[in-house]
């Protein structure tokens, strides 16, 4: 028995990760209807938490429902728009698209069977959503081959005041890639695509729901309160915290709806002649800032070049000292053979040489020598 459930216990992770991976279906192709090869197709997208909306009665009702994409290339097949909004690339990376859906009733069975409906008469549901495209967008870099792929996660959906999150875990995403028509190594700005292919996939880790709340904060301490560090910043789109401004709550947004308020109560001319003047002065006292800093800077100078004078000065008469010293000294040396004697006057000042040395006395002549004298 108990061999049995230390069995049991070793096993259990992977008995859990089989079934999580037997509930998590593989990517299906099923909801896709090409309306032109290439160019432009239909998805259709379950979503199992948001009601049927009654158009009538104006509330949700407990019934399946999904909401009907619309993936068509430009005419010069260079933006792919998602129900006539540009989505990649990007027109305005600051102020991410407002996407919108139709909502239908019809089930998978209907949808790829009959013929198209006409979705204009649909509710009509406003979109958050989450953007990823793996691949770099910046249209000033250049690529050997460029195939984008744009994951399109829908985190959430509103109508006439209602408002759904989306977080159910088997709720799908939708992956489209794009392939290039132009040869390799051509810039992307210049490049056009066709649709190579269109699947929905499981949310997965990397398609994890996330609500408003689980964003970090934006302060005006951050110039974009971005999602992430590079082109195009933002990932998780929320209606409520974007604007025509960009993201609410930014340095960004702060300034570009002042100008607009600006703009709005004194028109463009009034602001762009007080922009000038106001220019004129910054610019007035960043001139007299620099005039000030560089006078300063002269005068210190001068007075550096000064103290340096006083200092060689001082160093020469100091040398000047120094030498006199050494010849009063070398004088003393010589006239030590000088004596102080004490005058007859009693002036003990007065110097007079030594006297000269005593003569020896004659030596007397020996027996028998003559005298020398």
């Amino acid at each position: 028995m108990r061999n049995v459930i230390r069995l049991l216990f070793v096993h259990l992770p992977l008995l859990s990760l089989v079934a999580a991976t037997r509930q998590r279906q593989l990517p299906t192709r099923e909801g896709i209807k090409w309306l032109r090869e290439e160019r432009s197709a239909l998805v259709r997208l379950d979503i199992p938490e948001l009601p049927l909306w009654n158009t009538e009665e104006q509330i949700g009702e407990d019934q399946p429902s999904a909401l009907i994409f619309n993936f068509t290339l430009s005419h010069d097949n260079r933006i792919l728009a998602l129900n006539g909004i540009p989505i990649l690339p990007l027109e305005n990376a600051y102020v991410p698209p407002r996407l919108f859906a139709y909502q239908t009733s019809e089930t998978l069975t209907q949808f790829e069977n009959d013929t198209i409906a006409d979705y204009n008469n649909c509710p009509l549901f406003f979109l958050d959503y989450s953007r990823i495209v793996p691949q770099a967008e910046d249209g000033f870099q250049q690529f050997y081959n460029y195939t984008p792929s744009l994951n399109l996660d829908i985190l959430g959906a509103s109508i006439a005041g209602y408002n759904a999150l989306l977080p159910a875990d088997n709720q799908r995403f939708i992956r489209l890639t794009l392939h290039q028509v132009e040869p390799r190594s051509t810039p992307i700005s210049l490049l056009s695509f066709k649709i190579a292919d269109i699947y929905l996939e499981d949310r997965g880790p990397n398609n994890q729901f996330k609500s408003p709340e689980s964003l970090k904060p934006c302060t005006a301490w951050s110039w974009l309160c971005p999602d992430k560090p590079a082109y195009p910043w933002y990932q998780y789109i929320y209606r409520q915290n974007f604007d025509e401004y960009g993201r609410i709550g930014s340095m960004r947004h702060l300034i570009h709806m002042k100008w607009a308020t600006l703009i709005e109560v004194y028109g463009v001319a009034q602001v762009a002649i007080i922009s000038s003047a106001v220019g004129i002065v910054i610019l007035s006292l960043i001139g007299y800032g620099i005039y000030r800093v560089f006078k300063r800077a002269q005068e210190l100078w001068q007075k550096r070049l000064g103290d340096i004078d006083a200092w060689t000065a001082d160093e020469e008469i100091g040398g000047l000292l120094d030498d006199e010293e050494e010849e009063e000294e070398g004088d003393n040396y010589v006239g030590k053979d000088v004596v102080e004697m004490e005058d007859w006057t009693g002036n003990a000042d007065a110097e007079k040489p030594l006297p000269p040395p005593p003569v020896p006395p004659p030596v007397p002549p020996k027996a028998g020598e003559p005298s020398r004298s």
